[in-house]
């Protein structure tokens, strides 16, 4: 599964706004990103593709590199 950019952003823009307004969501996605996207989305990831999710803190950010 390859996402165009456009795409990977859509789908990180429904993730950050469902997790903002509902936290056993967002904490479902931290621990298990796959099977909370499944669970709330319906949407089966490939077994290929890994997700890492992060929270950031007011002390801690982090950035992304996407892959060349």
């Amino acid at each position: 599964m390859k996402l165009n950019s456009q795409s990977r952003r859509k789908f990180e823009e429904l993730f950050i706004i469902k997790a903002f307004k509902d936290s056993s969501f967002r904490t479902a996605l931290i621990e298990n990103p796959k099977i909370a996207i499944a669970q709330h989305f319906g949407t089966q990831l490939p077994i290929e593709i890994e997700i890492r999710v992060l929270q950031e803190t007011d002390k801690v950010l982090y950035v992304v590199l996407p892959h060349t």
